[in-house]
């Protein structure tokens, strides 16, 4: 008391009485962890912040046996606390080895290595489950994108121009080794502008990251970037402050559009980041022997009495049952080496072929040439598919959200069954703008193709094979099936999507699948409150899944195996105790009382995966 969201400030209060509670502690900012009972089961400290009295109190919950599920979060704090004493640098969730990082002068980039860590509880043990990681930088701040885009004449910058270029886009600070997302920008303050600290008083920009980081910042007037910053779950009720960022301090990441199209990075950048099994494995020995042979480290985990293997896990790896794929009347194999069998499907009808009467093909006018080649190569390979394909009719449009959106207004009918949209270049607004109409406005299946992958005459008769494809399932079709092994099983996927920029609302997403081939799906969206990861309507969803499987096959499936994804492991319980009886209740309430039949439920969770038997009493 008084309450303090800082995690590292309430480190920082409770390390103030490191000689009461033990070097031997872990702390994940409202969690205390330690080997031996303090003296009373509730004690209460007094820790100064900046003169203020802070009043905390430490209350006995619980002992924990080394094999407790809960002990493996406090293992991952206790390792992410070896990693910086190995000098590893924080970004996000990863760890990263800045002096050994690889400069590319010619593209402008950087690469810091590093690792993605993970302890869990695998087959019969406690495991470091690790992997080789890179972070990848340029060397072009956003002030250096800014004044590249200048009018020579005016020295103004192109404000639409850096905003389109910026805005969304991930920046990352030296001076604190964090990652923004550029919101906005605002053009009429400068560093030179004051703004307030958390005790009240008053600073420019350029005091306080020379004060605060021993940075100075060089040019005053230029803009300063916005951030959101992300969603906390803790700061839900709070009022939420964006972060203002100086241009000149944040290094973009990532790659261009055009260093994307440039094969030389790309080439490059694959031949460093890119690891086969030996360079792999030389890597993460190379961690393990750091972790062995560093001494603070060492002292660390003799404090836990921890200790790793020197040597990596081996086991015999699973080889999976080779699945063969059905299409029509014929059958072949899945090739599970190289995991393509393209060329399989295009000698024979699809399993389940929609006819094509009434589509549209929308394209901008320097574009025609495209779209006559492709409507070409579609006449030559949909009869082998089967389908039966009229002409489209063309229409011609700008190359601005407004003329699409405006042609398909005009022309789109209860009748159209596809529109086909060329596009002059990858615009995400213009994608964007065409998706939000045929989605949300006017509901009908479309598929945009860039006008640039339809240049190449050798590849044009693959590139319409796929497309003709994807058009067919849009419709409704289905290109082939695989067989599962098992008879009347429903299959379901859940996950949630959380804004953490914008702090909306989430939304949990459901899918199932409603005929046995697994060619036709159900899918509903859930909108919850920020930051909410256990699902309220699954009853709903679940009943309504099953009506339709019921519709299709007149009975009702015998199994049903839901995938959720997206819980941690500290989740797991919660999500058994919310989502299960949901799921459970809507089995009683669709399957008849007289059926003889009851779920009885089994969890998989190395596998995310659970199923629910029905059996016979």
């Amino acid at each position: 008391m008084p309450d303090i969201e800082d995690g590292k400030v309430r480190s920082e209060l409770l390390l103030q009485h490191k000689a009461f509670i033990g070097e031997c502690h872990i702390f994940d900012g409202s969690s205390l962890l330690l080997p031996h009972k303090l003296l009373l089961p509730k004690t209460e400290l007094v820790s100064l912040l900046k003169n203020q009295v802070v009043k905390l109190t430490i209350e006995f919950i619980s002992e924990l046996s080394p094999n407790s599920p809960d002990c493996l979060r406090y293992y991952n704090i206790l390792f992410r606390r070896i990693l910086k004493q190995m000098n590893l640098k924080q970004v996000g969730r990863n760890y990263y080895n800045k002096q050994e990082a690889t400069e590319f002068f010619d593209h402008k980039l950087v690469i810091w290595p590093g690792y993605v860590t993970s302890i869990l509880e695998y087959e019969t043990s406690i495991t470091l489950c690790a992997d080789v990681n890179h972070k990848l930088l340029r060397m072009q701040t956003a002030y250096d994108l800014i004044t590249g885009l200048r009018d020579p004449q005016t020295r103004k910058e192109d404000v639409e121009q850096v905003s389109k270029e910026l805005i969304g886009s991930i920046v990352f600070t030296l001076y604190n080794n964090k990652t923004y997302r550029v919101d906005a920008i605002n053009w009429e303050d400068n560093p030179r502008t004051k703004f307030k600290k958390s005790g009240g008083a008053e600073i420019t920009f350029v005091d306080y990251y020379r004060e605060q980081y021993n940075t100075e910042v060089t040019d005053l007037t230029q803009p300063l970037l916005i951030s959101k910053g992300k969603w906390k779950k803790s700061q839900q009720d709070t009022p939420h402050k964006p972060i203002m960022l100086v241009p000149e301090l944040c290094y973009l990441t990532g790659l261009s559009d055009k260093m994307r199209k440039d094969y030389r990075v790309m080439r490059d950048l694959a031949l460093h980041m890119r690891l086969d099994p030996e360079r792999r494995q030389h890597e993460l020995r190379k961690l393990m022997n750091t972790i062995q042979t560093n001494r603070e480290v060492q002292r660390e985990l003799q404090l836990w009495d921890l200790k790793f293997d020197t040597n990596f896990v081996s086991f015999s790896g699973r080889i999976l049952k080779e699945v063969r794929i059905f299409q029509g009347r014929r059958a072949f194999d899945s090739h599970p080496q190289f995991a393509d069998w393209s060329r399989e499907t295009r000698s024979g009808p699809l399993l389940n072929v929609k006819s094509l009467d009434h589509w549209l093909i929308l394209y901008p006018t320097r574009n025609y040439g495209a779209a006559s080649s492709l409507v070409q190569s579609l006449r030559k390979v949909t009869p082998t598919m089967g389908t039966a394909m009229r002409e489209a009719k063309m229409l011609e449009v700008s190359d601005t959200v407004q003329s699409y959106t405006t042609v398909l207004e005009n022309h789109v009918s209860s009748k159209t069954q596809m529109v086909l949209c060329v596009l002059s270049s990858e615009k995400k607004d213009l994608y964007d703008g065409i998706k939000q109409y045929l989605c949300v406005k006017c509901p009908t299946p479309s598929q945009c193709v860039v006008a640039r992958t339809l240049d190449k005459p050798q590849t044009l008769m693959t590139i319409a094979t796929k497309i003709a494809q994807q058009m067919n399932c849009k419709m409704g079709g289905a290109l082939w099936k695989v067989e599962t092994g098992l008879q009347n099983a429903m299959f379901i996927g859940i996950d949630c999507f959380h804004d953490t920029v914008n702090r909306r609302k989430s939304i949990a997403g459901f899918v199932s699948s409603i005929n046995q081939e697994l060619t036709q799906w159900f899918s509903q969206c859930i909108f919850q409150e920020s930051g909410q990861e256990l699902v309220n309507g699954l009853k709903t969803c679940l009943e309504a899944a099953l009506k339709l499987w019921c519709k299709h096959n007149q009975f009702l499936p015998q199994a049903i195996i839901v995938y959720r994804d997206g819980v941690g492991d500290g989740q797991l319980q919660a999500l058994m105790d919310h989502e299960v009886p949901q799921i459970e209740s809507s089995l009683r309430s669709v399957y008849p009382k007289d059926s003889g039949c009851t779920p009885v439920y089994r969890a998989e969770v190395g596998c995310c995966a659970a199923a629910f038997t029905l059996k016979a009493l």
